[in-house]
């Protein structure tokens, strides 16, 4: 082998060697739909529970930017922060998990990570309901969120669902058929089911 040869082989395998180092120190491999990922106090088994996120994260016809995971330990479990945010939105997805014994439970989500569109259409929906007509909406500006098919099946059906609410009243919304399929009035105890 003449030294020209030695040297571009050499420079292959401290190429493939440091492309591997690279590698072994990075996450679970990301989905597609999550662009960068931030960790906060990174515990020694985050591929783990970033492998267990992917499931339990999910965005609503658009693609995250950059989450954001924050970590703190409460004796033998972990506390988790999710903050997923996307172009179409100046508002973030928020999740809360806790991680114990190689589970993830989520234990609460605060999902507002909608496009503006999307936005706009659940409101145009609840705004022109027989069902939002029939009880009285304060004036303002209402929240738009999203909820997971777990707590819509409880109202509905298992499927993502948007919740158009103002103070004191909400619209669900099945954004797929553009339906109100639930409402909800202070006033009323009780969801009705349209």
């Amino acid at each position: 082998m003449n030294t020209l040869t030695k040297l571009l082989f050499g420079s292959a395998i401290l190429a493939l060697g440091a492309v591997l180092i690279i590698n072994a120190g990075q996450s679970a491999e990301k989905p597609s739909w999550v662009h960068e990922v931030h960790w906060q106090d990174k515990p020694e088994v985050s591929a783990k529970i970033e492998e267990l996120l992917w499931n339990e994260v999910s965005p609503y016809r658009s693609e995250y930017e950059t989450v954001n995971i924050s970590a703190s330990a409460e004796g033998k479990k972990l506390r988790l922060k999710v903050i997923a945010a996307i172009k179409e939105s100046d508002r973030p997805d928020i999740y809360d998990f806790v991680y114990e014994d190689s589970n993830l439970i989520m234990t609460g989500y605060l999902l507002e990570a909608i496009p503006v569109q999307v936005r706009d259409d659940a409101i145009s929906v609840a705004l022109i309901s027989s069902e939002m007509a029939a009880i009285s909406i304060k004036p303002g500006i209402p929240t738009v969120r999203r909820i997971l098919p777990k707590t819509s099946e409880k109202y509905y059906a298992p499927k993502t669902l948007l919740s158009v609410s103002w103070d004191g009243s909400s619209a669900l919304i099945d954004p797929d058929v553009h339906k109100v399929v639930n409402v909800w009035n202070a006033a009323i105890t009780q969801g009705q089911q349209r």
